[in-house]
């Protein structure tokens, strides 16, 4: 990346660390990626289960909805009567795996973030999306976009920041100073580019060259490797962004071969008062986002290659005396594929009152004396094994013992929901 590069991106707002932009070695660099793409989403803020995906219908202190408007249905799902959700899960039912009575061993924020992130509370362990990209990405320009959600890096792969479009187009056609006209003559420019290419071969094939300086060709040799890629993605840009633009970005780039993995956030479900009004924005919000998602990789062609998880810190309380609901432990994700095998299915499940439950590992059921609790980290050793990114490092090691691995994506395994 020249200076004009480094400052054009500076200037949008994207800044790719070096260590993103070049791969380790040039070999590594070999092609566009088109292999699964992880969609992380954090539903920030602590997203209240029952006004989700585990809801109750009887209990009034636990909803205002409970003895009044009973739960929707679609297939094997069940959701909350607010927001979006019926309309939402009526369309994505099929593709669509809920683990309720997940617990995240926490009820603060920070740390929440953390553990549903990477699957631990301790700290260092990388974020699954980050630990996705070292292994299917980190050759490729932009391996882990992030717009949100926990972004701190274990030392495998650093996030890039989401890019406006004019910082991509900045990044990707650095010579463009409009649509009409150059900085420089293209083909002058082809031709410095061409003779600082073969300089650069030249002395990394020299045998007298100093370890120092074939580092520098390597890297200089790899970044333009990096940059071949990036141009590629000039001819998927839109003239204008829709109004999902993190997504879309993130999907162009996948569409590209640029990226691996996208991480979004969508806020709001810190609701300490009021919880029916400020869930009447944020729950649309997150099911508009991953309906674009779907929508948008289908027009693109890729949504067969994407696998979505929605997660949040934790879940909450019942109502509180100013209509809100505080910060509880157990709550739930969801999973996504466009035709899983496992989808339209229900994992896990909480008490009356959102209580831990302990759960048969094989079946699902609810099971008191041999079952076990689901955490973070337990649905972490699945997507490891399911996406094939198992490390054998003993720094990121999980430590799930295998009596403690859920058989989740088990089509005839499955909780329902025995405390509605």
């Amino acid at each position: 990346m020249n200076r004009r590069d480094f400052l054009l991106a500076g200037a949008g707002g994207l800044l790719i660390p070096w260590w993103s932009v070049i791969p380790e070695a040039r070999a590594q660099s070999t092609g566009l990626y088109s292999g699964r793409i992880l969609v992380n989403i954090h539903a920030g803020g602590g997203i209240d289960q029952s006004s989700w995906t585990d809801p109750r219908e009887k209990d009034k202190t636990l909803n205002h909805y409970a003895g009044v408007t009973p739960a929707n249905v679609s297939g094997n799902i069940r959701s909350a009567p607010m927001g979006s959700n019926k309309a939402f899960f009526d369309s994505y039912f099929k593709q669509t795996l809920v683990l309720n009575g997940v617990d995240s061993e926490t009820n603060n924020h920070e740390d929440g973030t953390r553990v549903h992130a990477t699957g631990r509370l301790d700290l260092g362990y990388p974020n699954l999306s980050e630990l996705f990209a070292s292994v299917e990405g980190k050759a490729l320009p932009m391996p882990w976009l992030n717009a949100g959600g926990f972004s701190t890096s274990a030392g495998l792969v650093a996030p890039t920041p989401m890019p406006s479009v004019d910082a991509l187009r900045a990044l990707v056609a650095p010579n463009a100073q409009s649509a009409s006209a150059d900085y420089m003559k293209q083909s002058d420019l082809d031709k410095v580019l061409a003779a600082r290419a073969d300089r650069m071969n030249a002395l990394q094939a020299r045998a007298d060259t100093l370890p120092r300086a074939q580092t520098v060709a390597q890297e200089f040799l790899g970044a333009s490797d990096s940059r071949a890629l990036l141009q590629r993605v000039a001819q998927f840009l839109p003239t204008q962004l829709d109004s999902f633009a993190d997504a879309q970005v993130g999907l162009i780039a996948a569409q590209a071969g640029i990226t691996s993995t996208i991480q979004l956030e969508r806020g709001g479900f810190d609701a300490h008062s009021n919880i029916d009004s400020d869930y009447a924005t944020a729950l649309p919000q997150l099911t508009n986002l991953v309906d674009y998602i779907w929508q948008k990789s289908a027009a693109l062609g890729i949504s067969n290659r994407i696998l979505v998880r929605i997660y949040s810190e934790f879940g909450r309380t019942p109502l509180n005396a100013g209509n809100g609901k505080d910060h509880w432990s157990i709550g739930s994700q969801v999973l996504m594929e466009a035709n899983p095998a496992w989808g339209n299915r229900v994992f896990g499940a909480s008490g009356p009152r959102h209580q831990q439950l302990k759960i048969s590992t094989a079946t699902g059921a609810v099971d008191p004396v041999n079952g076990v609790v689901i955490t973070p980290r337990h649905i972490h050793a699945v997507l490891r094994n399911y996406l094939g990114i198992q490390t054998s490092d003993p720094r990121f090691n999980l430590m799930v013992p295998a009596s403690e691995m859920f058989d989740f994506l088990n089509p005839n395994a499955g909780t329902g929901y025995p405390n509605t």
